[in-house]
């Protein structure tokens, strides 16, 4: 992937933070897709029988069938699309056309609308470079005597095993890639063209696909740093350790100083139970880019179930200062804060990250615990205890802290029934019970009051 973004993978359900160098494909989502027919309506009046779509596809089998080797050139008006995701009218398209049409009669070439509407045309017996010049000139020319841009995307035939009716796919693929570069740029497709094609189908969840155009961008260019270390992150994603690690290692190979990759193993061995290893990358990584909000928080958090809250804290506090609207930042923080005994920070922290996401049921029973043995507002530190255990019943850490509040407040029978509720989710809880009974056996003057074992 290139090195315009970066941003975190999740698993949907799990806890599996990679970071992936990834293209702003939003600036490719965002760009017009209007189709084939709403072009062609466009061109109808000056062009009547222009190839679209499926026709155009049929025409270059038929033309290219004997053709060992061609290129395709695709061009996407640079002009804003109308709100409506409307089509180029034919003030826009026409005069493109018309420079497209004499460029093809002086080649040989013919063109016509591929299906996202984008107009394609197709260059018998030419190499790639022959048709990044061609397009060079082409944009030029039309930059020229009409006052607009296009931004132009090359692919030819024969690439890698790719069947021949995938180069015009491969161009449309290179033109998102020139996109990156601003209005007029032309890119040949290419491995980091595979790169966002692959960010493209990683974003929409499809890893399989993504995994697919990684591994044809190393077939192309197998020393591309980004590749292997997206491609770990596929397989780190699926669960798929080893093949993860050997990704990010060959990033690591490739290129020593890559805090992604180093980051990304470290992860791994964290996934693994490994936290030695996992905590040596962690701080490599950190050494190598300390403002990465990722690697901050997941070396503090290491730190924490390492049982070293101090180490922890410098960590999480830059991170929560890095994404100050991070809920899960302020979480740790307060974890950490509420185990190096500084109870007031840790509820400031606690209520940042409930802030951030009210349904955050660790964070509102942390809350509830540090309020309740504060012995101030029982009131408050009970709904924030009894809507933790609200969003999430089968915790018995929150009910076990319900029930010490209900049992703090003297209300005795909620109480037992949440250390009951304790025990039944399998945690010991028979000395609680215990304690609870006999209060309630004293406060009625030795008898149970109905309650029974």
């Amino acid at each position: 992937m290139t090195n315009r973004r970066k941003k975190i993978a999740r698993k949907a359900g799990a806890s599996r933070h990679f970071l992936l160098s990834q293209t702003d494909i939003r600036r490719v989502e965002g760009l017009p897709a209007y189709g084939a027919d709403r072009a062609r309506t466009a061109l109808l009046g000056a062009f009547p029988d222009v190839g679209c779509g499926p026709r155009l596809r049929q025409e270059a089998v038929e033309r290219l069938n004997d053709c060992d080797r061609f290129g395709v050139i695709v061009l996407r008006p640079d002009e804003a699309p109308a709100a409506d995701g409307a089509a180029p009218d034919a003030d826009t398209l026409a005069p493109i056309a018309e420079r497209l049409e004499a460029a093809c009669r002086r080649s040989g070439a013919f063109w016509g609308i591929e299906d996202s509407g984008m107009l394609a045309a197709y260059w018998p017996n030419r190499e790639a470079a022959e048709c990044v010049e061609l397009a060079r000139s082409l944009q030029e020319e039309i930059r020229t005597q009409t006052g607009r841009t296009v931004t132009a995307g090359v692919a030819a035939h024969p690439t890698l095993d790719y069947p021949r009716q995938q180069a015009l796919e491969n161009a449309c693929k290179a033109v998102d890639h020139a996109v990156f570069f601003g209005p007029g740029s032309r890119v040949a497709f290419d491995a980091v063209s595979l790169n966002i094609s692959g960010d493209k189908f990683y974003e929409r969840g499809d890893i399989a696909s993504a995994i697919r155009e990684y591994e044809r961008a190393l077939a192309l260019d197998g020393g591309n740093v980004n590749v292997h270390n997206s491609l770990g992150v596929c397989y780190g994603v699926l669960g798929d350790h080893e093949k993860a690690l050997e990704q990010f290692s060959a990033a690591l190979r490739l290129e020593p100083g890559e805090y992604m990759a180093v980051y990304n193993i470290g992860l791994i061995h964290a996934l693994l139970g490994r936290r030695d290893a996992a905590l040596g990358f962690f701080l490599k990584a950190n050494a190598l880019r300390d403002d990465v909000f990722e690697i901050l928080a997941q070396t503090g958090k290491l730190y924490l179930e390492m049982g070293q809250p101090q180490a922890a804290r410098p960590f999480l506090e830059h991170a929560a200062r890095l994404r100050s609207k991070s809920g899960n930042a302020y979480r740790l923080l307060g974890d950490c804060y509420a185990a190096v005994g500084l109870p007031e920070k840790a509820i400031s922290a606690y209520q940042k990250a409930v802030k951030a996401n009210p349904a955050d049921s660790t964070a509102l029973s942390a809350l509830g615990c540090l309020f309740g043995e504060k012995g101030e507002n029982p009131e408050i530190a009970m709904v924030f205890c009894k809507e933790s255990v609200r969003l999430a019943p089968d915790n018995a850490l929150f009910r076990r802290r319900l029930a010490a509040l209900y049992f703090k407040l003297d209300r005795l029978e909620q109480a037992l029934e949440e250390f009951e509720q304790v025990g039944r989710l399998g945690q010991e809880a028979a000395e609680e019970i215990r304690r609870v009974r006999e209060r309630i056996e004293s406060r009625n003057g030795g008898r149970a009051g109905g309650l029974t074992g």
